[in-house]
């Protein structure tokens, strides 16, 4: 059974897109199609350990004028076919061979070192997923040191054929073969190909060649026994290299449907998880809500109302003292005396409490609403004071560090 090489690059144009690169490579991001388990299996072949990708990328790039389109970081992602690391057994997700493993590694970190050499940042090999494989983040310098992923390379498909026939090279020993060349499978697209063994959308396979048959003499031709042999020979022959050649796509499509179902269900999981904690967040949100203005002056103080007010969206109500308030949504004012929000200060306003009396209207608003609810309202009071004080020092600071001649602008 053949099998063959896996070889995609992915260019990082961002910092952002380093860094997350790098937190995905370490498994310091949940990875849905990783083992956690199996993580602490995954090595680190080539780069520093003691420094991230990001910080490395950006020690290489230290005086260099970087465009604002430059691609900061390359992404490769080596591996082979499945029937390679567990020969006869490449429907085994997770499943491989030490020896051939460990010959796989050696011979692809060679293959680096000699291309890349210190350009390379990270090589960090993956055993937690469904089959081994290497992800390699490098800074693509050109032979002057200088910031140019072209040079490197190229910004064509030819480039990127050749690319991939040097890295066959170095693993036929191996027992390992280039795909087909000039297929139509893309090579950029890293995070489409976690399975490292589906097809990146691509048709099944034609044959190359295949071995026909030795034609017929001029003797034997005529015999319609013999043509009949010739032809039946022929299809068998056709049929074996069709076979031989689409059988690691069928594989592939099978590991793909087993990882798909296993993200189905962790998905599941998850959106079980976000209902729950939504839930419980709903709940929290609904303590923090004030306590209605209408209940608490009806409790209180035995007010009447609320009577509608024309052109107004207030309501008003009339104390027991004949005393009037108006109200709307948390907002109150009582005429020619004074204005505020909430149940807390309201009730303060009423009985002429001062600021430090505030515990005794608390303690009027709970014995008649509960803890409960007046915990809420305290809560709401004190955010809505801290939202006040971080406006008013927003627009002092913002007034301050304003130039001189700008000031009065506004």
């Amino acid at each position: 059974m053949r099998v063959f090489t896996v070889l995609r690059i992915a260019k990082l144009k961002t910092w952002g897109a380093v860094a997350a690169t790098d937190k995905h490579n370490a498994r310091e991001r949940e990875t849905p199609n990783a083992d956690e388990e199996r993580s602490v299996e995954n090595q680190i072949l080539m780069g520093s350990v003691d420094s991230s990708v990001h910080d490395a990328i950006k020690e290489a790039l230290v005086g260099q004028r970087i465009r604002k389109n430059a691609v900061l970081g390359v992404e490769m992602l080596i591996s082979a076919s499945p029937e390679y690391f567990r020969p006869g057994h490449p429907d085994k997700a997770g499943h491989y061979e030490p020896d051939r493993l460990e010959a796989w590694t050696t011979a692809t970190t060679q293959w680096l070192q000699e291309r890349y050499g210190d350009r390379i940042k990270r090589a960090t090999l993956h055993l937690d997923e469904v089959t081994p494989h290497i992800h390699v983040v490098m800074v693509p310098l050109d032979d002057r040191g200088k910031l140019n992923c072209r040079a490197l390379f190229g910004g064509s498909r030819q480039t990127l054929s050749e690319l991939q026939t040097d890295y066959a090279q170095a693993v036929s020993h191996l027992g390992i073969q280039r795909g087909i060349a000039n297929s139509c499978a893309t090579h950029q697209k890293v995070s489409q190909y976690y399975t490292l063994t589906q097809a990146d959308g691509q048709e099944l396979p034609l044959p190359q060649t295949y071995s026909s048959p030795e034609m017929l003499s001029k003797v034997t031709r005529m015999s319609d026994e013999r043509l009949a042999q010739y032809a039946s020979q022929a299809a068998t022959n056709g049929a074996r290299a069709q076979r031989e050649l689409v059988e690691p796509v069928v594989a592939a499509a099978k590991n793909e449907a087993a990882l798909l179902k296993r993200e189905n269900l962790n998905l599941k999981i998850a959106n079980s998880r976000l209902s729950a904690e939504a839930s419980t967040m709903k709940k929290q949100l609904e303590g923090l809500r004030g306590l209605d203005l209408d209940l608490v002056l009806r409790t209180l103080f035995k007010a009447k109302g609320p009577f509608a007010e024309k052109r107004s969206i207030e309501s008003r109500y009339i104390l027991s003292d004949r005393q009037e308030v108006f109200v709307s949504d948390s907002r109150w004012k009582i005429p020619e005396k004074k204005r505020g929000k909430g149940a807390i200060d309201l009730v303060m306003a009423l009985r002429g409490y001062d600021q430090n009396d505030m515990p005794k209207a608390v303690g009027e608003l709970i014995s008649a609403f509960g803890t409960d609810r007046v915990t809420g309202e305290v809560a709401a009071t004190a955010i809505e004071k801290a939202n006040r004080l971080v406006r008013a020092a927003t627009e002092k600071f913002s007034l301050k560090q304003a130039p001189q001649g700008q000031r009065h602008a506004r």
